[in-house]
């Protein structure tokens, strides 16, 4: 009885501190996330996060998005605007999806944006029939996805940390990212497109505690998209 106590002892504490670093987490997912949120107040358009009055703002009017989850890299882009124009039949007014890395970049330095991966397009569609998109770009983004869409031939590499500031693992981030959101970028809100947010990550809280990663992530995110500002 003593050791199913101390197991029993050692769970909780576990759980515990998962808790707070799960809470922690979220505290600063929810701030990365609304610092890119916005994409944000210059003259061609602006959506931002009224703290005081507990709401979106998007063009000095409440906006209440409610939003269907289409992820184009599973749908054949040939069904793309019936898919959208249902979820807007439905009542909806906001599309989000992920981003799979490793569909994109099925081996080092070698891109693939076409057909059912044609994220750009995806982006044109969604604008197209009036609809704002929700950018789930990760790196990680679980998703029920393959490697939660980091690419394979990341472990290649001897002893590599993913999710963590490994610089190898950074570097290679890094390089995904630099090709990814400028594509992106002439489609933020503020650059009268449809992408009002922005994630970084994706369920870290349950991973690890490592906030610095998270920073670390967002700056990157903020080199380049952050000129929209």
């Amino acid at each position: 009885f003593g050791l199913i106590f101390s197991w029993a002892d050692n769970l909780k504490a576990s759980l515990q501190f998962r808790n707070r670093c799960f809470l922690k987490m979220c505290f600063i997912f929810v701030n990365v996330l609304l610092a890119l949120v916005a994409v944000s107040q210059v003259e061609s358009g602006e959506f931002y996060v009224d703290w005081k009055n507990d709401r979106f703002v998007m063009d000095d009017e409440t906006f209440q998005y409610v939003s269907a989850g289409m992820h184009y890299f599973r749908i054949p882009h040939q069904y793309w605007e019936q898919r959208i124009n249902a979820a807007k039949s439905a009542g909806l007014n906001t599309i989000q999806t992920y981003v799979a890395w490793n569909a994109h970049e099925p081996e080092p330095g070698v891109y693939n944006f076409e057909g059912d991966l044609d994220i750009v397009e995806f982006i044109k569609t969604v604008q197209a029939h009036d609809m704002a998109l929700i950018l789930r770009v990760g790196p990680y983004i679980c998703g029920e996805w393959n490697f939660g869409g980091l690419p394979p031939w990341l472990l290649g590499t001897p002893g590599i940390q993913i999710r963590t500031q490994d610089s190898r693992f950074m570097k290679a981030v890094n390089s995904w990212l630099n090709v990814l959101l400028p594509m992106i970028e002439p489609y933020l809100y503020a650059n009268d497109g449809p992408i009002i947010m922005v994630q970084v990550e994706n369920e870290y809280g349950s991973f690890g505690c490592d906030h610095d990663y998270i920073k670390a992530l967002y700056k990157m995110f903020y080199e380049i998209l952050g000129k929209a500002y």
